[in-house]
């Protein structure tokens, strides 16, 4: 069953009302990784479904940052799956995370 967003709110950054389900699953690849890592949020996180004001891209790094231990042995994250509860994904790369090759 999925749920309904209860109280109707704007995106702070754009103004919209559209948000998407609830995440049940961020997957994050980074270089420094074998194998992606998944999040579970916690409590129940959703994203602007418009797309146009980034909130996939912050909610990605907000996601990382909470844990130190796997930025600092991993660098910065590459790319990241958001999987909503109702099936549907958005996929995220991170330009801020590419490694350039130094000659």
């Amino acid at each position: 069953m999925i749920r309904t967003i209860p109280v109707q709110r704007d995106c702070s950054h754009c103004g919209h009302v559209e948000f998407s389900a609830a995440v049940s699953v961020i997957i994050v690849w980074a270089h420094g990784l074998k194998v992606a890592v998944p999040m579970i949020p916690q409590d129940e996180l959703r994203v602007c479904g418009t797309g146009n004001c980034r909130a996939a891209h912050r909610l990605v790094s907000r996601a990382f940052e909470v844990h130190p231990e796997t930025q600092k042995t991993a660098g910065p994250w590459t790319r990241a799956l958001i999987v909503f509860e109702d099936g549907n994904d958005i996929e995220v790369r991170n330009a801020a995370g590419k490694v350039l090759a130094c000659a």
